[in-house]
């Protein structure tokens, strides 16, 4: 087989260009909001949001909805109470979601116990996702999420920046700290869950959290990192996909093997340098 088909064998499939397709989305998408992440000290959230959606899945179940139509009330729910909690206790970020985090998923267990054999969810399809079962309807979800995320990020650039490395000065300036804080959780909640609804909580977390940390890395300015980090992330899905088709693996799993890979060699090739 020659390079050119080697390269282009796998999209000639439908489902491998629609895998391609949200995957590009979620790369775009995740960095955005991951340096934030990464900055505010939030890399815990997406597991535990993965977690803490339980009830609201488990109400949809009950009422006989697809679980996602739970999953976003639930995630802006949480996203909300760890505002709510950080601010009027003044307890670390990590300590409030982990909070929250283990008593949303106790009561997601509890109401699904109590509901009996009416709700069934497969694990297995919110850990790992079905990024090669993505339909057309998935990515355009998943693009509306991404613009709307590049429209809040565009326009609250100066004052999500302000918050999250002066919130101090922010407030003396006249900011309205509180609202960016929640806006902020709100961001990172809906890319979250939509995400994991094509892709599964495994890829989620290696696109927010890899390629932001990587990219801070190799460059000091925000939007130097937002770039890099979009460039690590799509030679992460890229690649994953190439060895999920070509080794017959887990796509999800591999784009989240090939995203921790890519920080590793990022930062070796960083320590070396200093």
């Amino acid at each position: 087989m020659d390079l050119t088909s080697y390269i282009t064998e796998p999209f000639q499939y439908g489902f491998m260009l629609r895998a391609l397709g949200v995957a590009i989305i979620v790369s775009i998408t995740c960095p955005l909001v991951g340096v934030f992440v990464i900055t505010r000290g939030y890399g815990f959230m997406g597991d535990a949001m993965a977690h803490s959606i339980f009830p609201g899945m488990a109400l949809a179940l009950v009422v006989g909805l697809s679980p996602w139509y739970g999953m976003l009330p639930a995630a802006l729910v949480f996203a909300f109470l760890i505002g709510f909690v950080m601010r009027k206790t003044g307890i670390q970020a990590d300590a409030a979601i982990g909070i929250l985090f283990a008593s949303l998923f106790a009561l997601g267990i509890i109401l699904i116990s109590l509901s009996g054999s009416r709700v069934s969810v497969n694990l297995e399809d919110i850990l790992l996702g079905q990024i090669l079962a993505v339909t057309t309807g998935d990515i355009l979800m998943t693009l509306g999420v991404a613009f709307l995320t590049l429209v809040l990020f565009v326009g609250y650039f100066k004052e999500l920046m302000f918050v999250s490395f002066d919130p101090i000065g922010a407030e003396v300036a006249g900011v309205n700290v509180a609202w960016i804080d929640y806006l902020l959780l709100a961001m990172i909640s809906v890319v979250i869950v939509v995400t994991i609804q094509a892709v599964g909580v495994i890829l989620v977390l290696a696109m927010l959290i890899a390629p932001a940390a990587a990219a801070s890395l190799t460059a000091q300015r925000v939007l130097h990192i937002i770039g890099f980090g979009i460039l690590f992330a799509l030679l992460a899905s890229i690649s994953g996909l190439y060895a999920s088709y070509y080794g017959n693996l887990p796509s999800g799993a591999s784009i989240a093997l090939a995203s921790g890979i890519i920080f590793a060699i990022v930062a070796m090739i960083r320590r070396r340098i200093s």
